[in-house]
Parts: structure tokens; C-alpha cells; sequence
């Protein structure tokens, strides 16, 4: 049950990262679009997509903290 909460939790903040990051490149002029684009791959290599029983076990160790 659990997992699922946090699944969804997870999902709905992927998706609202991808749809701030649409929203600021559709702002950009064409030479930082050009330098955007550029750094993507280097930045995508940065990006962390943790097992979904990861972040539920740390929100459960979170709650016995309190």
C-alpha cells in the first residue's frame, strides 16, 4: 500500500519537473537553446531515479524519527 502512495507521489513530481522544464525552454532565445540543448546530455547524466522502495523505506525512517 505503501509503495503505492509513494509511487504516485514520485510520478506527479517527475511529471510537474518536466512540465516546469518545457515551460522554461519555451522562453529561451535560439543561442540559449543552442547552449541548453548542449548541456542536456551532461545534466541527464545527473539526474537520479531511485527505486520506489528506496524512497519508501527513507519516508518510513523519516516517520520514526518524530
Amino acid at each position: 500500500m505503501g509503495e503505492n502512495s509513494t509511487t504516485t507521489i514520485f510520478n506527479e513530481t517527475s511529471k510537474a519537473t518536466a512540465m516546469k522544464l518545457s515551460e522554461a525552454t519555451e522562453n529561451l532565445d535560439a543561442d540559449d537553446l543552442i547552449f541548453y540543448n548542449s548541456l542536456r546530455p551532461e545534466l541527464d547524466l545527473l539526474k537520479k531515479n531511485p527505486n520506489p522502495e528506496t524512497v519508501f523505506n527513507i519516508l518510513n525512517f523519516s516517520k520514526s524519527l518524530r
